[in-house]
């Protein structure tokens, strides 16, 4: 199902930002977008990235509910798999938003049909059992370690990966719970230049920033210009002369129909990801705006900037948010929300009451 039509995306955020600090951008017929030039694209992006950093980092006590997610994993046995690191079928890089942080066991997913569990252990666990030999069959340990590519420096990458022994002998697929880390929001934009392709279009001031096909499937817009309203899905980038082309040499029309117009060198355009929203769900879409607005008064050091934002971020939407918070657990968890829930469960220790003798 499709997020609300109203939901804010990365585009209101910024143009948001760009409002509060008086830098937006009007075109001829007065409609308002963002700011192209470098400086001030990058610095609205700047601010809305630090304002959803700065609401997730506020959290309740015990942590935002819509923080917990739940990762999946499947095996590979060839080891060739798109997360198979190092062609090896033990070892698997995990998304980029995961930070870390495990939040309960791992199992297997249903129906699996596999009798043996799956649990956590200390990564040099698996490490000490590999180096006796490699063995394949059902997983019974998982830990989780940071990824260090083997080509790369020290400290190259903040990914993480999960590596499992006995190496898998087929295509499991487990499943653990984990705490979101916020990957960021992508963005780019620019006018265009003059280019050879009828339907394509050119940057030159990004030539040779970004990689062959780094855009592609992303949709890219515009928001200026000839072309207005226009929009397209990426279907192939060349980077080292900034070249988008989008799918079938169509531009789209601003409701979705083919027919839209062809870009020319006035053409002011963004390009982002399809569905570049900020990771929180639209509940929260007002508290993350007001945060966005907030960090624009704390870190753009105008000492004739107001601080409405931030006093209505503190006081009331970041209270807003907890309560929208709090409601998205069934009323009856109950000890879930409140405090810590006392769990019954078979014990194999000895269970002693009242007050324990001198040198027991």
């Amino acid at each position: 199902m499709a997020e609300p039509s109203g939901a804010s995306t990365m585009s209101d955020l910024m143009l948001r930002v760009a409002e509060k600090l008086s830098i937006a951008e009007y075109d001829s017929a007065g409609r308002i977008h963002i700011p192209v030039d470098q400086y001030n694209f990058n610095l609205c992006k700047r601010y809305v990235q630090n304002g959803i950093r700065m609401f997730m980092a506020d959290a309740p006590r015990k942590g935002w509910r819509w923080m917990r997610r739940l990762m999946t994993v499947t095996f590979d046995a060839e080891g060739d798999g798109d997360d198979n690191i190092d062609d090896d079928a033990a070892r698997y890089k995990l998304a980029e938003n995961f930070g870390g942080t495990v939040d309960g066991p791992i199992e297997y997913d249903a129906d699996t049909a596999v009798g043996t569990r799956i649990e956590w252990c200390d990564e040099s666990v698996i490490r000490a059992r590999r180096s006796l030999s490699v063995n394949t069959g059902v997983p019974t340990l998982a830990a989780i370690r940071p990824y260090q590519p083997t080509s790369e420096a020290l400290s190259a990458t903040r990914q993480w990966e999960m590596i499992v022994d006995p190496a898998p002998g087929s295509a499991y697929v487990v499943n653990f719970p984990y705490t979101l880390h916020f990957d960021g929001m992508k963005m780019e934009g620019g006018t265009a230049t003059a280019g050879t392709g009828a339907t394509d279009l050119y940057d030159s001031s990004i030539n040779g920033l970004y990689a062959d096909d780094y855009f592609s499937d992303w949709i890219i817009r515009i928001i200026a210009g000839t072309g207005k309203g226009s929009y397209g899905v990426v279907n192939d980038y060349i980077g080292a002369v900034a070249q988008f082309e989008v799918y079938a040499h169509d531009w789209l029309s601003s409701d979705g129909t083919s027919g839209g117009t062809h870009p020319a060198a006035d053409s002011i355009y963004i390009v982002e990801p399809a569905a570049n929203l900020h990771p929180a769900g639209h509940q929260f879409d007002d508290a993350v705006e007001a945060a966005c607005l907030a960090r624009t008064e704390m870190e753009s050091q105008d000492e004739h900037m107001d601080t409405f934002w931030t006093d209505y971020y503190h006081k009331k939407a970041l209270r807003n948010a907890f309560t929208v918070d709090q409601r998205s657990a069934p009323r009856k968890l109950g000890p879930m929300l409140n405090g810590p829930a006392i769990r019954g469960g078979r014990s194999w220790s000895n269970a002693r009451f009242g007050i324990t003798p001198p040198n027991y």
